[in-house]
């Protein structure tokens, strides 16, 4: 039997790009807000999660983001979605949250997010 792929950020999973373009330009533009459930893809029920992890603000989550930092951009966002799964952020909002999060701190570090990942 094969082993199964570990968890990948695919950009292309991100809804949020389409469907909620507003909210995510909207995100990226305001100031950081300290409620989780002003980041994108985040609702009530990750939020309980996040929460029971430790995460109580938005500071705290980018916090968690740049503690997985790697210097090869598509491991880092693997390493994120693998922590949000750990965390119990379910299904595909791990994709807009990791989209939101890292366009967010790029604004902040430029070269966190790399464009190149979009070419999928």
């Amino acid at each position: 039997m094969a082993a199964s792929a570990a968890p990948r950020f695919r950009p292309s999973n991100a809804t949020i790009l389409s469907s909620q373009s507003d909210v995510f330009t909207d995100f990226l533009r305001a100031k950081l807000e300290d409620d989780l459930e002003s980041v994108p893809g985040i609702g009530p029920a990750s939020k309980a999660s996040l929460q029971a992890a430790g995460i109580e603000t938005t500071h705290h989550l980018i916090g968690q983001f740049l503690l997985l930092r790697d210097p090869d951009c598509q491991a880092h966002m693997d390493a994120f979605h693998i922590w949000l799964s750990e965390v119990g952020v379910t299904g595909g909002q791990k994709n807009n949250v990791i989209m939101a999060i890292s366009q967010k701190v790029d604004v902040w570090i430029p070269g966190t997010w790399d464009d190149s990942l979009m070419d999928e």
